[in-house]
């Protein structure tokens, strides 16, 4: 399938100015000022008027759903591709959340790869909140080393539904971890759902200082929950970790709220480098509400929405180039997945997950692996059971 992408403004995520792009296929084939094919079926797509901006990779992602912290009925749905797609989101990357007793990993991977027959960039975090882990193989090491769409594990700390896992266990984990990454030549990490708890990076800084494991072995995600953890998040960048805010997660304080767009700026005015932030939804994850006593009152469902909206806030609200702005969304979570080799970026010969934003940064078009998704705000290319 031959495809020209005409006239359109080009972030890859750099501003690279107006660009042809030509795809074959799943790959972008060339990107020039101008190109004119004639003599064979190509399908051309007017870009007048767009910015092309590569597909968002979404790295916190609940697709077999999360919740059911008030029982077996707040069990939050199953997410559905066309719900991704309308958010400009061309790769996720599924985990459980706080059930993974009822859940398990095995669905997971199924979820993951019915996603990838329909089209979608799919990969999952083996693990939970809990410990020991939940696994496919009863092994992390196994998971890691032998799944392709398995990039890592998830782990709870410093949260009250974690099961508060000892230094000791967590540096062993992060062993194994960083082994069987290698062994199987990805990049390798546990992505740690941060809660509440007064030890904030104490027990990480503890097992780096103890021993030669690398920083980016540790990815903490919601760190703009409260005030003390984006806080005592910019010290953890510094020191060179990748660290995640959560586009669903508004934070209260002192009558003012800080949104994620903010929390982001909060950490460059503080000296982080916008290399070191990445931003997911926690998409399909359940959103409770507690009483003073810690008893669950509410509960709301995460949708995919905020993260684009959070990108217009960071471009109209906080005044960030589009280049600067995107890249939390596209090159910086590929890098730290592991797969920039292949996502979060627009290069000749790459893969054509491609979005086309219009003037007000709202998605016109989604092209996943080259096939269109998504044209002129009307998706054309659904799930088996939408």
């Amino acid at each position: 399938m031959l495809q020209l992408i005409k006239n359109t403004e080009l972030y890859a995520p750099q501003y690279k100015g107006k660009k042809d792009i030509l795809t074959v296929n799943d790959r972008i084939v060339k990107i020039e000022d101008e190109i004119n094919i004639t003599g064979i079926g190509i399908q051309v797509v007017d870009g007048t008027n767009t910015k092309c901006i590569p597909g968002i990779i979404d790295r916190h992602v609940h697709i077999t759903g999360g919740g059911g912290e008030g029982g077996f009925a707040s069990s939050t749905p199953e997410v559905q591709i066309s719900t991704i797609i309308q958010q400009g989101i061309t790769t996720v990357v599924g985990l459980l959340g706080t059930n993974d007793l009822a859940r398990n990993t095995k669905n997971l991977l199924a979820k993951a790869k019915a996603l990838r027959e329909e089209g979608l960039n799919a990969y999952i975090l083996t693990g939970g909140y809990g410990y020991p882990p939940n696994t496919i193989t009863d092994d992390i090491r196994d998971d890691i080393m032998y799944f392709n769409e398995v990039l890592g594990l998830k782990l709870a700390i410093e949260d009250h539904r974690s099961s508060y896992v000892m230094k000791e266990e967590l540096k062993r984990l992060a062993a194994h971890v960083r082994v069987a990454s290698m062994l199987s030549k990805k990049h390798g990490f546990i992505h740690l759902h941060m809660g509440n708890g007064q030890g904030l990076y104490e027990m990480i800084y503890e097992i780096l200082n103890e021993t030669d494991l690398p920083i980016s072995l540790f990815s903490p995600t919601h760190i703009n929950r409260n005030t003390r953890l984006l806080d005592a998040s910019i010290e953890f960048a510094k020191r060179g970790g990748l660290v995640d805010i959560t586009s669903n997660i508004n934070l209260v304080t002192e009558g003012k709220t800080i949104t994620p767009s903010k929390a982001l700026v909060h950490l460059l005015n503080h000296g982080v480098d916008i290399d070191q932030i990445t931003i997911s939804s926690d998409a399909h994850g359940s959103m409770p509400v507690f009483d003073e006593n810690g008893q669950f009152i509410g509960l709301e469902v995460a949708g995919f929405e905020p993260t684009l909206h959070t990108l217009r806030d960071l471009v109209n609200q906080e005044g960030l180039p589009i280049d600067q702005a995107l890249r939390p969304f596209t090159m910086n979570p590929a890098k730290g997945l592991g797969i920039s080799h292949e996502r979060g970026v627009i290069v000749e010969n790459g893969y054509a997950d491609l979005v086309l934003l219009d003037e007000k940064l709202h998605v016109r078009d989604v092209f996943v692996g080259g096939i269109p998704f998504m044209k002129n705000y009307e998706i054309v290319k659904k799930g088996m059971f939408e």
